[in-house]
């Protein structure tokens, strides 16, 4: 658990500090804890006879919707009755350091919340209500009330052995993507009880439904039908097509996002929440957002950069990005540096380049050169001239680090000394016969040199708004969307 201390650790039991200080991050995980409160009354402990806490490593919905540090719901009714409670390692470090508590602490409030208003509201809940009247706001959310629960007191928190096997971190799986969906958007309508095929006059030898096997629903029955007689292979097509439609008819947001959470089970994420501080893949390129959100994204990239060293195409897909485009980063991305330098953000953008560069080193120098840009927005003269230096004494052809030279000593006032370097790159662009760096860079140079002539643009002037970056093959993305 980053940033974990043993004192935010302290009143575990030692097996469950260990579980929790180093949670396996890039993994997508959960753990089951006990909660219990010797001495409840009646309905509490009611509720908390049914109560399940799971620890998670990945939220399967952040940068969907806005997600709160904890989530609840109920499943069942009657004797099937049970309260699940997901709680991110993530937000339970932030939320004990912000309220200078412990671990063992936040993760009583919450589970004690849910205890306490799901006795309050015992009817709906053993009915089986709740989470359909929680999705349209008659009920207050499960952990809503974490001053209740903590006034239940201290709790015993416990990882208890299953079947004589110690608890440990398993395989988040269908069922937790289904409550955290449920919590979030209302139940959906997806039946998972075990699938039996019908028998047929002629059994096929090596068909598992022929030899009477019953299977789990969907993964189960999906990755059986390679192996079945084409008769069961019908009968299965038709139980699969059957139970999603009718998933997909009960809740079309809820079932939209299981579809996307069970799809994104096997990519690569971004650890501890930083894909709830980041945009979406697909978000506007031209939607600039204000400093302090570009600061805090800034911060985010930073840290999501360091779990990816020499990996950018995992990167990629962790940020969202579709797998045939993994190759390419995220527009808003690839402009992240020189939106931070237009921000008067140089020292934010040195850091995004120095830890992009550690994800990506191939493309050091593009980082780089968006970085010279960035200084020379910011104000930061001297340590600009520096950059431009070192980037032309390192990568003396590439034409894009000859172009940023240009873009920022047009930002430093110097247009003179930036066409030198727009005509350099121009020879560059000619020369391997690139029309689209052509056009840029010329437009770049008759800029330049219309302000050679007087029509100076210092930092006192209006500030232009960046020029976007934007690849060849997102461009071709673009063109193949579909208007909204």
């Amino acid at each position: 658990m980053s940033e974990t201390s043993e004192a935010m650790l302290a009143g575990l039991p030692d097996r469950v500090q260990r579980l929790l200080a180093d949670p396996p991050a890039m993994d997508k995980r959960l753990i089951e804890l006990v909660v219990a409160w010797p001495g409840l009354p009646g309905g509490l402990a009611a509720m908390a006879d049914v109560l399940r806490l799971f620890v998670i490593t990945w939220d399967p919905l952040a940068g969907m919707v806005q997600r709160p540090s904890g989530f609840a719901t109920t499943n069942g009714a009657g004797a099937d009755l049970e309260i699940v409670v997901y709680l991110p390692t993530w937000s339970l470090v932030r939320t004990a350091t912000a309220r200078n508590s412990t671990v063992a602490d936040v993760m009583a409030a919450l589970v004690g919340s849910a205890i306490v208003t799901a006795s309050r509201y015992e009817n709906a809940v053993n009915a089986g209500r709740y989470p359909d009247l929680a999705a349209r706001g008659e009920v207050p959310d499960l952990l809503s009330d974490p001053a209740a629960g903590s006034a239940l007191g201290a709790a015993d928190i416990t990882a208890p052995s299953v079947s004589g096997r110690q608890a440990e971190w398993e395989p988040m799986g269908l069922g937790a993507i289904t409550d955290l969906v449920q919590h979030a958007f209302g139940p959906v309508d997806l039946d998972r009880s075990p699938v039996e095929l019908a028998a047929v006059a002629a059994t096929h030898p090596g068909c598992p439904a022929c030899a009477g096997g019953r299977f789990g629903f969907p993964g189960e029955l999906a990755e059986s039908r390679a192996t079945m007689c084409p008769t069961h292979r019908r009968q299965a097509d038709s139980v699969i097509s059957r139970r999603l439609a009718r998933a997909n008819v009960s809740n079309p947001d809820g079932w939209a996002a299981i579809s996307a959470a069970s799809l994104a089970i096997n990519q690569p994420h971004l650890p501890n929440g930083l894909a709830g501080r980041l945009p979406r893949a697909a978000s506007s390129l031209y939607v600039i957002p204000g400093p302090d959100e570009l600061a805090d994204r800034a911060a985010a990239v930073v840290e999501a950069a360091g779990w990816f060293r020499g990996r950018p195409d995992e990167f990629a897909l962790a940020l969202g990005q579709e797998p045939e485009l993994a190759g390419l980063w995220p527009e808003w991305l690839a402009n992240l540096i020189l939106d931070l330098g237009a921000a008067d953000m140089g020292v934010a953008a040195e850091r995004v380049g120095e830890a992009l560069g550690k994800v990506d080193p191939g493309r050091q120098a593009s980082f780089d050169a968006d970085v010279a840009v960035a200084l020379a927005e910011s104000g930061l003269a001297d340590e600009a001239r520096d950059r431009i230096a070192t980037n032309l004494a390192r990568w003396p052809h590439d034409l894009w680090v000859r172009t940023h030279a240009g873009d920022a000593l047009v930002a430093l006032g110097d247009p003179e000394r930036a066409s030198e370097h727009f005509e350099a790159a121009l020879r560059m662009a000619e020369e391997s016969d690139d029309f689209e760096a052509t056009t840029e860079v010329i437009h770049r140079l008759r800029k330049a040199t219309r302000q050679s002539g007087g029509e100076h643009n210092g930092r006192g002037g209006q500030r232009e708004q960046p020029r976007r970056k934007l690849s060849k093959a997102q461009r071709l993305r673009q063109g193949r969307r579909k208007p909204r």
